[in-house]
């Protein structure tokens, strides 16, 4: 490479001053505030969700490459960048274990806040792409039964797909469909007044998808009315301008961080600087897996006790990730100005504690616990060691 390229990195992509300074030069900003002047000299555009990447940020510039650290690609309109040959790349599947291990998380404390075992409870997965699949996965392992919707899916013949309403009658509803206004099956407001009553008033609901995928008032009034059991809400319509009502109807609410584990970070930074190094034609240096810290919780060790499995498997869980925390530190929010909360929103992805998936953590069990050792494996812990 002869001349190094200018990029332009949204300033909250984990390792992108290790991965992208290599290449050439980077200017890091605000990831909302990226405007059509940043660019006038710019190779390549890096970004997360929250820049709106379309003909109003890229006309006149040069930029011939973006790449979106990324799952969701709903900030991305890909025709103007299909005419402008500009080459693009997502991170699909990058914090796909992420989410999932949040769903797991968010389950097992609510079992342990309520008294209720997973096992044998119906779970309907709407969306069965790279997030639901893994859902699916760890929730057989849990022993609940997968309801599966994902009309696009249904049509390659790769799922047993049920109906929608089917899928909402679960003990256990999870969204894990992208957001998409058009096309055959668009997923806006796919949950509404109508379909929510599908919903029942037991139902655990989780979305962790997109908030456009729910109607916020919907949503609203029939937790409201009591229409539906805990609700557990990561994403939000309007991000960062968020409806704090809903929030506080909420049983957890968190602020968009489902994926946010370093390791699905990581992955999505990596993934679109190797396919910048492929537009470059240069062979990729940095390796993510050489960045990234020890875990917080590095060992955990299991005592004989009187416990079921499942709920040392809460607890084991919740030493690695607490969901609580995250919860208690957006309804700090509500002490603030209205405002001034967007901002604090987008602080708060900003400013994200580290989260390490579960494979990072070695568990030690007594040698009775061996079904203990098949849930931890179920949901993705792979350093176990049985003492006997």
């Amino acid at each position: 490479m002869n001349n190094p390229i200018k990029m332009v990195a949204g300033e909250n992509i984990p390792y992108a001053k290790e991965a992208f300074t290599n290449l050439g030069n980077v200017t890091f900003l605000p990831g909302r505030s990226i405007t059509s002047a940043d660019l006038k000299d710019t190779n390549a555009l890096l970004i997360r969700s929250i820049t709106r990447v379309d003909e109003a940020l890229l006309n006149g510039t040069p930029v011939e490459f973006v790449g979106s650290a990324s799952a969701g690609v709903d900030h991305i309109n890909a025709a103007y960048l299909t005419s402008r040959k500009i080459g693009f790349a997502s991170a699909a599947g990058s914090n796909a274990n992420s989410v999932a291990e949040y769903v797991i998380a968010s389950l097992l404390l609510l079992g342990k806040r309520h008294g209720f075992s997973l096992s044998g409870k119906t779970i309907g997965i709407v969306g069965v792409g790279h997030i639901g699949k893994l859902v699916k996965s760890k929730a057989e392992a849990l022993g609940m039964r997968p309801v599966l919707n994902d009309p696009p899916l249904a049509e390659t013949g790769q799922i047993d797909h049920r109906p929608l309403e089917e899928t909402l009658a679960c003990d256990i509803v999870t969204l894990h469909t992208p957001f998409t206004t058009g096309g055959s099956y668009p997923t806006f407001h796919l949950l509404n007044e109508h379909t929510l009553k599908w919903v029942k008033p037991s139902a655990i609901f989780i979305n962790a998808a997109r908030g456009e995928v729910v109607e916020t008032h919907a949503l609203l009034n029939a937790i409201r009315n009591k229409r539906i059991g805990p609700t557990i809400i990561d994403v939000w319509e309007d991000e960062p301008g968020i409806n704090w009502d809903l929030f506080q109807a909420a049983t957890l609410g968190t602020p968009h961080i489902a994926g946010h584990s370093l390791d699905g970070k990581a992955n999505g930074t990596f993934m679109i600087y190797a396919a910048l190094c492929k537009h470059l034609d240069v062979a990729p240096a940095w390796n993510p897996v050489l960045s990234l810290p020890a875990p917080g919780v590095p060992s955990i060790s299991i005592e004989p006790d009187q416990k079921s499995d499942e709920e040392i498997l809460g607890e084991v869980v919740g030493k690695m990730y607490d969901l609580e925390a995250d919860y208690d530190r957006m309804k700090k929010l509500l002490n603030a100005p209205p405002e001034e909360r967007p901002m604090l929103f987008d602080g708060l992805r900003k400013n994200y504690p580290v989260r390490r998936e579960f494979y990072t953590t070695n568990v030690s069990l007594p040698e009775n616990k061996k079904r203990l050792k098949h849930l931890l494996e179920g949901i993705g812990f792979s350093e176990i060691n049985v003492e006997g």
